[in-house]
């Protein structure tokens, strides 16, 4: 079975669930590049009702979120499908799990960090060669952070360039795990130097062989691919309605050229305006107007 680890049921299975909390430590505190005394050490899932899974089988946003030790909340989404307002959409959601934990009546310093972490299996930022981006805010001057709290992470798992792939760094392996550049022999490298790349491994094997959770996840891929081919096929026909418009335009113009060439050559024989009106159904303003063209 050839596993696409960005299959909603299968991400969820593997970082949004508390037995496998340990991954998901190991995975935020590494994109985040957390390390000694800065890492985080214990989470909560928030959310647990949340399915990745809609009733009609329809492709859904998959979110997971954690309260971590300190009380920082972490959002981590996986996207497949490009959305061209990716960063609005991700800013109204940071907004959304930001301010959703201050309370009626209680003051502004008890809102904590919130972060969110952007999986992407499409390319966000062209400018950008790099596969993994950071955000804050900044001053525009000194680039000092006015604070902490906001912090956005966006990774494009197609730009991860892997190379010598036991020379990783921590987040870049994790990257390189989700990504499809990644072949499973580079995984089984990546697993022999990160404890906890194996892990994940080893919990692919559960996943594959458990009947509901890879019903649920064919499930989810069959709905993700009728989404994508219902996508190419708006795109082809938005395509192809551009296509017969610019047509039906350059007919339009080309009829526009020729109906003042005759009238402009009913003119130069010294017709009159009503005479030119009745051979080409012009109005009178009309003929008027393209005579002055010539002016």
């Amino acid at each position: 079975m050839k596993l696409n680890r960005l299959n909603d049921v299968f991400f969820k299975y593997l970082l949004g669930d508390v037995k496998r909390k340990t991954l998901t430590l190991s995975f935020i505190n590494s994109i985040l590049n957390r390390t000694e005394d800065n890492v985080f050490t214990d989470l909560d899932f928030l959310d647990k009702e949340l399915t990745p899974i809609e009733q009609d089988g329809k492709v859904s946003v998959l979110d997971i979120r954690a309260r971590m030790n300190d009380g920082t909340q972490v959002n981590i989404e996986v996207q497949v499908c490009k959305d061209p307002d990716m960063a609005r959409r991700s800013l109204y959601y940071w907004s959304k799990m930001y301010s959703g934990e201050l309370h009626e009546g209680e003051p502004y310093n008890k809102l904590m960090q919130a972060i969110s972490i952007n999986l992407m299996d499409f390319n966000a930022f062209p400018e950008y060669t790099s596969c993994h981006h950071s955000y804050h805010i900044c001053n525009d001057e000194t680039n000092d952070r006015l604070l902490d709290d906001l912090e956005m992470h966006f990774i494009e798992l197609e730009k991860i360039r892997i190379g010598d792939i036991r020379n990783l760094k921590k987040s870049e392996q994790w990257i390189a795990y989700f990504s499809n550049q990644c072949s499973d022999e580079e995984r089984e490298v990546l697993a022999m130097s990160e404890p906890a790349i194996k892990e994940a491994m080893k919990s692919e094997m559960y996943f594959t062989q458990d009947e509901k959770l890879r019903r649920k996840y064919e499930i989810q891929e069959k709905a993700r691919r009728d989404y994508i081919s219902m996508m190419e096929n708006i795109r082809v026909a938005q395509e192809e309605a551009r296509i017969a418009q610019e047509k039906l335009r350059k007919e339009q113009e080309k009829a526009r050229i020729a109906q003042e060439e005759i009238v402009l050559g009913l003119l130069r024989e010294g017709l009159p305006y009503d005479m030119i009106a009745r051979i080409t159904k012009l109005s009178m303003e009309k003929i008027q107007e393209i005579a002055e063209t010539q002016v």
